[in-house]
């Protein structure tokens, strides 16, 4: 009795067509797939890029918006400089963004840092956006945190904290976390 791949490689010698018409139901079945309207493909093959207010990202983007929802703030910052100011240059494609701006953005809620101080600078996938701010902050990674007071850059955070947002912070500040 001959292994079933034997049989199979055996029809294909006989119908040299075979291979042709099993790529081509191949190919159209994933093309239908593809086709089909799902909200997680919806977001990912549209995203935000340049100026972005958080409201608007929050409502646009569900991913975003659960992930806010869900996290809880251990404790807020307390007496952060009143002009501390954050640019978050990051992508509503990336994982890494999906995960940490929102929880950024919560501590820096909780803290009472004003919506007016934070800086949301949507990337596309090649980390470029319309003003080229992308490229001028060095921006090689996302999501990618600045965090500025006095005018001067006190430090950044590349993707994901060291240890927390709140211990990274207070170390750019030169405090004890």
């Amino acid at each position: 009795q001959r292994h079933p791949v034997f049989s199979i490689i055996r029809d294909q010698v006989d119908d040299p067509y075979a291979h042709s018409r099993a790529l081509y139901v191949s190919m159209t079945l994933a093309g239908l797939l593809l086709m089909l309207p799902t909200p997680s493909m919806a977001e990912r093959l549209s995203f935000l890029v340049g100026d972005v207010s958080k409201r608007e990202l929050l409502e646009q983007y569900p991913v975003f918006q659960e992930s806010y929802a869900n996290h809880t703030v251990g404790q807020a910052l307390v007496d952060l400089p009143s002009d501390l100011a954050v640019t978050i240059l990051f992508g509503t494609w990336c994982h890494d963004s999906e995960r940490e701006v929102p929880r950024l953005l919560k501590l820096l809620t909780a803290s009472g840092v004003a919506d007016t101080a934070i800086n949301l600078i949507g990337l596309d996938i090649r980390k470029q956006e319309p003003l080229g701010r992308g490229e001028a902050l060095g921006a090689r990674y996302t999501p990618t945190f600045i965090f500025y007071s006095d005018g001067h850059e006190i430090g950044r955070i590349v993707e994901r904290p060291d240890v927390s947002f709140a211990n990274d912070l207070s170390r750019f500040l030169g405090r004890q976390p």
